[in-house]
Formats: structure tokens, sequence, C-alpha cells
């Protein structure tokens, strides 16, 4: 008796804070490889719920965004300088290159600082990916807007960088 005078209230307690009645999704978004190859080139990905089911399927059930975060492989494995890469996000998805900067009010950079040394590859894990991170607010509202541009520019002449690999990792909080 004395047990079922714990347990109970401590269900209610669970059901009532939400504990039991929502949980955390994965989502990973696979997208196409690209290669830049002057120190003005940049590349696009449309990142939409409606090309990734699971995401599509628990639209209507998220609370929020929980984490975002990204896996990539640069390559630059066939020049012999250094080179860089951006990423920005944007809900524009015909931004031109003069667009992509810190200080745009069209593209927010959300990954900066990647360096690649001449005749390297560099794999960035997801954990590491909150290394370079920024303005994860806004990329957290765009999550749960549910579509954005995600755009990637290289830096560094003469640029031979592939992004290889490149995925986008959100981990939705939703009810069940």
């Amino acid at each position: 008796m004395t047990k079922k005078m714990i347990v109970i209230p401590l269900i209610l307690a669970l059901l009532v804070t939400g504990c039991i009645v929502t949980g955390n999704i994965l989502v990973v978004i696979e997208l196409e490889d690209k290669t830049l190859t002057t120190s003005d080139s940049f590349d696009k990905w449309l990142v939409s719920k409606d090309e990734h089911q699971e995401w599509k399927d628990h639209a209507d059930d998220i609370n929020h965004i929980v984490d975002v975060g990204f896996a990539v492989t640069l390559d630059n494995g066939t020049s012999n300088v250094d080179a860089t890469g951006e990423f920005y996000i944007s809900k524009i998805g015909t931004l031109i290159a003069k667009d992509l900067h810190p200080d745009s009010s069209n593209a927010y950079i959300i990954l900066s600082g990647l360096v690649v040394k001449a005749g390297e590859v560099r794999k960035i894990t997801w954990q590491e990916s909150y290394d370079f991170l920024s303005n994860f607010k806004t990329l957290k509202q765009y999550g749960m807007d549910g579509e954005f541009w995600l755009y990637v520019k290289g830096v560094g002449t003469p640029l031979n960088l592939q992004v290889k690999k490149p995925a986008v990792i959100i981990t939705l909080n939703a009810k069940p």
C-alpha cells in the first residue's frame, strides 16, 4: 500500500510536467556534396521538413527545437593553399556571393572559422560543429519554421574545396 502511495503521485507528476508525454526526435538531413572552385564560390541547399519524412510526420507535434548541429567533411586535398569555409542560413534562396557576409541582413552566418590546411581533409563532427556555431537562436527559429536555405561560401585562392557528406542534425522535442 505504501509503494502505491509513492508511485501514483510520482507518475502523475511526470505526466503533468511532460516527462512522459513528450520525447526528442533526432532528424539527420543528409545533403548533396558540393565543390567550391574560386574565392567567390558559393552553393546552397534547401533544408525543408517536406523533404524529410520523420520531420514532416511530426511537424504538428513539435514543441521546440532542442538542438541543431552540423557534420561535414571539407576536402582541400588538391590545393596548395589553405582554405576556409563559412556557412549561412537564409529564408531567401536567390542570394548571390556578395550577400554572404557577417553583416548581411538577408543571411546569418552560422558556422565560421573552418580552416582546412593545403593538401588536407578536415572532418567536422556534430560535436565539433559547436566550436564554430553562431546565431543559434536564429538557427533554431528557422528550424521551427520548417524550411531554410543553407549556403556555403569558400575563401581562398586558388580554391578547390570539396564539401562532402554535409548533414544538418536537428533534435526536436515533440509529442509522441
